[in-house]
């Protein structure tokens, strides 16, 4: 074997999974178990183990090279996949989503490359094998790299961040059958079917059809959240401002009143100077006992000195109240937080909100809601909610169902999306008789 089939057989394998996978784990890499430098190091060890594997089978003429390529490729792509399982941190739809779009694009590349080589080159490829081939998926790759890598990276990736498991359980099919078309030519042998015009637009129709069709579907369901999540924004708005205005007017009433009880204490003072001078104390104290009766409160609650948070935590406090809930507030929310007013009611709305509702479903003797707001330093808020919960909570994954819908709630995609748009995280998790959830914003850039 000449140095130049030679380099080009043990460049083959390389260029079947290394320029695929290693994009693929980086989508990944804020999920990955391991260091991505040790991913790397990996892929490596396994291209190389492909390498002696394809060059052994080469030795042995290409009559056997041609009978075990299909196999060795298909086993060492399962290899390749069980591994990305292994150490990326995500649910089964998602990582088969990316994988196989990703493994549109690299059956594109091949298949133009294999069309080149069959049609224009097949005398050249008998004295070297590989040469043209490797040669052709080398510049098919470098040309559709940037348009793939950006709407990977971009498309992909934004749609990656979307919590919703039963949307991802319907997603991932779609690529799956343009996998499965593709792989319609992988074990044919007869070398006219990959010089075929047909076999060429079957591969552009797989990998187009499958980014589009994907493309669009997201795009749909994003629309689609954006809007239920834009209606849930407002709903959360009006009921700010209605909260403000019954502080307001609760706020207004107290302050009318403490002007007439000011107005009345004179005069409250003259009779009771009439039952110390006659020495009526059983009278004095009567009166005193009614004079206290119709005093305004001593004060008004207060939770926070914003006043979006406290009109917020004052209306879902107020619901407890009614509903003989025990309500423990300890807010301590930036003055100059950069968390619009829009965010935070939608937010603690949401978090409140469900907790309210998780009690009055509660069959418990004590019911309670405990709310924390904590600022992290000056980098980040933390928002942490217990609610008392005797009742099974449902999850898919680390998400609670809705106990309103089939899936996840709104609100709770609401509250993941303002959490990824700080940069932050949600977490929730059920715990004997108590359901938390904790929100973390990170607030600077």
């Amino acid at each position: 074997m000449k140095g130049v089939d030679l380099g080009m057989v043990l460049l083959f394998p390389v260029l079947d999974f290394l320029p695929y996978s290693l994009p693929r784990y980086w989508l990944f890499k804020d999920k990955l178990r391991i260091p991505f430098s040790q991913i790397v190091l990996l892929q490596l060890f396994l291209i190389a183990l492909n390498c002696a594997v394809f060059y052994a089978i080469n030795q042995a003429g290409l009559e056997t090279a041609a009978q075990w390529t299909t196999i060795v490729r298909y086993a060492f792509m399962l290899v390749f996949l069980a591994l990305s399982f292994l150490f990326i941190r995500e649910s089964f739809p998602k990582q088969m989503f990316t994988y196989l779009l990703f493994l549109a694009w690299m059956f594109f590349v091949q298949g133009n490359a294999n069309y080149i080589e069959s049609r224009f080159f097949w005398t050249f490829s008998d004295e070297h094998p590989y040469l043209i081939y490797n040669a052709a998926r080398a510049v098919l790759y470098l040309i559709t790299c940037p348009f793939l890598i950006h709407f990977f990276y971009h498309t992909i990736g934004d749609a990656l961040k979307m919590e919703d498991p039963e949307m991802w359980r319907s997603l991932w099919i779609i690529p799956l059958f343009s996998a499965l078309f593709g792989m319609l030519y992988c074990t044919t042998q007869d070398v006219y079917a990959y010089a075929s015009w047909q076999f060429l637009v079957s591969r552009y129709l797989m990998l187009f059809g499958a980014c589009y069709a994907s493309g669009a579907a997201l795009k749909i369901l994003q629309t689609s959240r954006a809007r239920a999540q834009m209606e849930e924004a407002l709903k959360y708005a009006g009921s700010s401002l209605q909260m403000q205005k019954k502080q307001y007017d609760a706020l207004a009433a107290t302050m009318t009143e403490t002007r007439k009880a000011r107005h009345d204490l004179r005069q409250h003072l003259t009779v009771m100077h009439s039952f110390i001078e006659k020495d009526d104390k059983h009278g004095l104290q009567e009166y005193l006992d009614l004079v206290q009766n119709e005093l305004p409160p001593e004060r008004m609650e207060l939770f926070s000195c914003n006043e979006v948070v406290n009109a917020v935590i004052g209306y879902y406090a107020a619901q407890a109240r009614n509903h003989k809930i025990r309500f423990e507030v300890r807010a301590d929310y930036p003055q100059d937080c950069p968390i619009s007013a829009t965010e935070i009611t939608v937010l603690l709305g949401n978090l409140l909100e469900n907790a309210v509702e998780a009690c009055l479903r509660d069959t418990a003797e004590t019911r309670w809601i405990q709310l924390r707001i904590q600022p992290q330093g000056h980098q980040g808020l933390l928002i942490l909610t217990d609610n008392s919960c005797t009742q099974p909570v449902h999850f898919s994954g680390s998400l609670p169902l809705s106990s309103k819908r089939e899936g996840m709630g709104i609100g709770v995609a609401s509250i993941q999306d303002i959490a990824a748009a700080y940069r932050g995280y949600v977490r929730f998790e059920k715990k004997e008789d108590v359901f938390s959830a904790s929100v973390y914003l990170r607030l600077t850039a």
